[in-house]
């Protein structure tokens, strides 16, 4: 049972105002915490990612993607569906770069409710699903593809077609996303 850990590090970062995969927290970059908290637990990692990201950035033992061409910047099911196109496996790992604060111990506590009944196993968190931090059957696959023929891109519509297994997790700061520069000075620095 191949998984892979697929990085998304290839937003535009509008509200951030620069890369957030790029931004520090305790002196690495955010795409940094992604990557370590993959390492230990899947079989490969790829980073979606535009070139200017990789140009600034050296990690071991990963792959560099760009979104295919004729879904360049549709946002995270693009990426998600051009990894999955390039790098087959059984399971996907899906985490954003804005994620400063993941860790090794969700993504374990995932992939122990992997369940080939299932499509997508997503953490619910403070009465939210996570979609952004979570695992897909390859079978996705085709399903992201009807998504993205239909130009339908928001991650809960796709959920929507999937067979889901929501996780309950009470621990929220490994959720938390990085969007601005007030959570940043707020919640990093």
């Amino acid at each position: 049972m191949k998984t892979i850990g697929i990085v998304l590090a290839g937003g535009q970062s509008k509200r951030f105002g620069e890369p957030k995969a790029l931004a520090l927290r305790h002196g690495k970059p955010f795409l940094f915490y992604s990557i370590e908290a993959l390492r230990p637990i899947v079989d490969e990692i790829v980073i979606v990612a535009q070139p200017h990201i990789r140009t600034k950035l050296s990690f071991q033992d990963v792959s560099w993607i760009e979104d295919d061409p004729q879904y360049k910047g549709k946002g995270p099911l693009a990426g998600i569906y051009s990894a999955i196109v390039h790098h087959e496996a059984t399971w996907y790992v899906v985490l954003p770069c804005d994620i400063p604060f993941i860790h090794e111990t969700i993504i374990r506590m995932l992939k122990e409710q992997a369940d080939d009944a299932f499509d997508a196993i997503v953490p619910y968190v403070n009465g939210r699903l996570q979609p952004l931090i979570a695992i897909y059957h390859y079978r996705v696959k085709s399903l992201i593809y009807n998504c993205l023929q239909q130009e339908e891109y928001r991650m809960h519509t796709f959920l929507s077609s999937c067979r889901v297994k929501r996780v309950g997790m009470k621990e929220e700061q490994p959720f938390m996303n990085i969007n601005t520069k007030e959570q940043f000075y707020k919640w990093i620095s």
